[in-house]
């Protein structure tokens, strides 16, 4: 049986391969696709769950994957402008929701009076019909996470006047990633919740365990931020 931490660092190394294959290919034109792509993907995976093997409580699988797009906006404001990670987070947002209204929609129409079809049917109204919470909680988690990022790594990149990528990175993926964790969580879980949960479970089972991969997952992001920088002197995108 492969170990689970395994799959998850060899979906990461996909996911920094992909982002600076992108970027190397089609500029910033290629990272609005990967964040579409990655926050669409991120909450399809959301809904399986992996039991790590140094980690006691299940961890949803989109974790790794959404947690990449927050290296994505600082490669753009780093490279193209604060307006163009703005733009990124927009793009990704307007993919993410044209998707769930066309799948809804896809979801709606009747199924064929056919066992295999029945069953299909039945996988996809699972797959892609997320509650009225967890769609608004996510929606509101994403623009608070992803405007914290740049915000942070803007004011830094102003103040050491573009020195110390990896220090901005990685501050400002350390507090985004935070602030998305929380805000998801507390609406989630107990704003919007028919049965709230208490503050203690919030805190020790969705927020510190979630939050401590997605600062691995920062701390690993900070080369491929790094690395965007030889891409682009070298292929002048």
């Amino acid at each position: 049986m492969i170990i689970p931490e395994i799959l998850s660092l060899s979906a990461l190394t996909v996911c920094f391969i992909t982002i600076l294959l992108m970027l190397n290919l089609f500029g910033k034109a290629g990272l609005y696709v990967y964040s579409t792509v990655a926050i669409i993907g991120s909450n399809i995976q959301v809904l399986k769950l992996t039991q790590y093997v140094l980690i006691q409580d299940p961890v949803a699988l989109g974790t790794v994957l959404f947690s990449t797009t927050f290296a994505v906006d600082n490669i753009l404001n780093e490279h193209f402008g604060e307006k163009s990670a703005k733009k990124g987070v927009l793009i990704g947002f307007l993919g993410y929701l044209f998707f769930v209204v066309v799948m809804r929609i896809t979801d709606m129409h009747p199924a064929v009076d056919h066992a295999e079809c029945i069953s299909l049917h039945q996988e996809i109204h699972k797959l892609f019909s997320p509650t009225l919470i967890l769609f608004v909680s996510s929606l509101i988690a994403y623009f608070a996470g992803q405007y914290t990022d740049i915000f942070i790594f803007s004011a830094l990149k102003k103040a050491f006047k573009d020195k110390y990528i990896s220090r901005r990175a990685l501050i400002s993926m350390c507090v985004a990633t935070f602030v998305d964790n929380c805000v998801f969580s507390l609406l989630a879980w107990v704003v919007f919740a028919d049965r709230p949960i208490s503050m203690i479970s919030l805190w020790k089972t969705y927020i510190c365990v979630t939050y401590v991969i997605r600062l691995i997952i920062a701390i690993l992001c900070v080369p491929v931020v790094r690395l965007s920088g030889f891409v682009i002197r070298n292929k002048n995108v």
